[in-house]
């Protein structure tokens, strides 16, 4: 794979377009840091699962860090939502302002400031306050669905609260006692309260075939999250569940994917 990547033409001609860049404005600089910047997906960056239009070029979307010259003081990305340096700390993406799809709830939004003093780099991130709460019902683990109208009271929201003040909400929901026409169901609920629901995601079953993805058909493969079915199939495999690490791993793979 590694040796593929290294192969690509487009890899090769991006790994050109910096390297003549810096040699040409190496004299011109005098000593300068370079700072350079670049609207692409780099291998190892972690994907906003529904929200990243994937930027295919030769059949290739994602490029190794490496295609950056090493004497570039700051390289600033473009394209991934969540903030996350690539390969070296001075290889970053700022991340999006705020929350473009519902898996990026838990991002810390904001920017990056970067401070050169020749050849010492410092960057600090600075989060952005929401203007508009964001918030997971429940906060952990899921709820029956004749739970939700306890939860959505709970939050204590103004009736008259403004449309474009009303906070963004994610459900997510057990599987036991939901009925085919659940999705009705929630929007019934909910219409009484002032709160946009923009997702809704059923918990996988741990009892369910080893094809977890051709489970009960009411559940759309668009709802299911990724990461609780690699969780699903870790613990089935070896007996416990996935650690950090093992996420992380999954997690890369998956923006390589």
């Amino acid at each position: 794979m590694r040796g593929q990547l290294l192969d690509s033409p487009v890899i090769a001609g991006v790994r050109s377009l910096y390297a003549e860049l810096v040699d040409t404005l190496r004299g011109p600089m005098d000593g300068l840091p370079f700072v350079l910047t670049g609207h692409l997906h780099v291998a190892g960056g972690i994907e906003s699962e529904g929200a990243e239009r994937r930027i295919l070029v030769g059949g290739q979307h994602a490029v190794p860090h490496d295609v950056f010259p090493a004497e570039a003081s700051y390289v600033a990305l473009g394209h991934l939502h969540k903030a996350q340096a690539i390969g070296r700390d001075t290889i970053r993406y700022s991340g999006s302002l705020i929350p473009l799809s519902a898996t990026e709830m838990p991002y810390a939004h904001g920017v990056t400031l970067v401070s050169l003093d020749g050849t010492t780099v410092l960057s600090e991130h600075i989060p952005i306050d929401r203007p508009v709460a964001f918030v997971r019902l429940p906060e952990a683990g899921d709820m029956r669905l004749n739970e939700l109208g306890d939860h959505l009271t709970a939050m204590n929201l103004s009736s008259d609260l403004p449309l474009h003040k009303r906070p963004f909400v994610q459900i997510r929901l057990a599987r036991e006692g939901l009925s085919p026409g659940f999705r009705e169901e929630v929007d019934r609920i909910a219409e009484s309260f002032p709160a946009r629901i923009v997702d809704t995601r059923v918990a996988a079953i741990p009892e369910a075939s080893n094809d977890v993805t051709s489970a009960d058909p009411m559940i759309r493969l668009a709802e299911r999250d990724p990461e609780d079915l690699f969780k699903l199939a870790f613990e089935r495999t070896f007996g416990v569940a996935p650690d950090a690490t093992h996420l992380d791993v999954f997690h890369r793979a998956q923006a390589e994917t």
